[in-house]
C-alpha cells in the first residue's frame, strides 16, 4: 500500500472540492434554466390570457355598440313615425273645418251627422252602446252636438224624424230629438238616452281614439310603405 504524503494528501483533497463544486456550480445552472423556461413559460400563459381576454372585451365592446347602434336607430324610426302619424291625425282634425264648409267624398257634413247618429242610435237599441242598462223597444233619444254644430243647423227635426222612421221600420219604436245640452267637440254627435243611463259617443275625436289602432296602420302603410 502506497502512503501518500501531505502534499499529495492536499493536492487530492483540493481536487475532489473543485470537482464538487463544478457539480455543485453546473446543477445550479440547470436548475435555473429549467425555472426560467417555466416562468418564460407561465408569462406566454399569462400573455396569451391577457390577448384572449383583451379581445374577448373588444367584441363585447362591439357587439353593445352594434346593440346600442340598432337600438338608437329603432328609436329613432320609432320617433319619426310618430311624430309623422301625429302630423296626419293633427291635420286630419284640422280638415274638419273644411269638411263642414264643402263636405267629404260626395258627402254634405249633415249627412256625415246623419249617419252618425243612425249609427249610434242603432248600437244603442242593439245594446251595444257601452253598459250592460236594457232599453226598452220604444225608445226616446236625444242627439247632442257642438255649439257651433247647433248652431250652423247642420242637424234638423225633419232629419231626426227621417232617421227614427228609417230605425222604427226595423221593428223598434224610436224618437230622435235634439237636446239643448251641448258638448265640446271639433264635430259629431253624442247620442244619449233619455233616461242618460245609456249614451254612444260618436264625436270625431272619440272615433279615432276607437279606430286609432286601425288608423295608425294605415297611415303607416301609406306613410312607410317602400322603406
Amino acid at each position: 500500500m502506497i502512503q501518500l504524503g501531505a502534499t499529495e494528501i492536499v493536492e487530492k483533497i483540493k481536487e475532489e472540492a473543485v470537482s464538487e463544486e463544478a457539480q455543485i456550480i453546473s446543477a445550479a445552472k440547470e436548475k435555473a434554466k429549467l425555472k426560467l423556461e417555466e416562468a418564460k413559460a407561465q408569462i406566454e400563459v399569462q400573455k396569451k390570457n391577457f390577448i384572449d381576454a383583451e379581445e374577448r372585451k373588444g367584441v363585447e365592446e362591439r357587439e353593445r355598440m352594434v346593440r346600442a347602434a340598432r337600438l338608437n336607430a329603432r328609436k329613432l324610426k320609432w320617433q319619426s313615425e310618430e311624430g309623422l302619424i301625429a302630423k296626419v291625425l293633427e291635420e286630419s282634425m284640422k280638415r274638419i273645418t273644411e269638411v263642414k264648409k264643402e263636405g267629404f267624398k260626395g258627402n254634405s257634413y249633415s249627412n256625415i251627422l246623419a249617419g252618425l247618429i243612425k249609427d249610434a242610435a242603432m248600437s244603442i237599441i242593439a245594446g251595444s252602446g257601452g253598459t250592460s242598462t236594457s232599453i226598452s223597444r220604444d225608445s226616446e233619444l236625444n242627439a247632442i252636438l257642438s255649439d257651433e254644430d247647433a248652431d250652423a243647423s247642420f242637424v234638423t227635426p225633419d232629419m231626426l224624424n227621417t232617421i227614427a222612421d228609417e230605425i222604427s221600420a226595423g221593428g223598434v219604436d224610436v224618437h230622435l230629438s235634439l237636446s239643448d245640452d251641448r258638448i265640446r267637440s271639433a264635430g259629431g254627435v253624442i247620442v244619449r238616452g233619455k233616461d242618460e243611463k245609456i249614451e254612444v259617443n260618436n264625436t270625431f275625436e272619440q272615433r279615432m281614439a276607437r279606430f286609432s289602432t286601425s288608423l295608425r296602420e294605415e297611415i303607416v302603410k301609406n306613410l312607410f310603405k317602400g322603406r
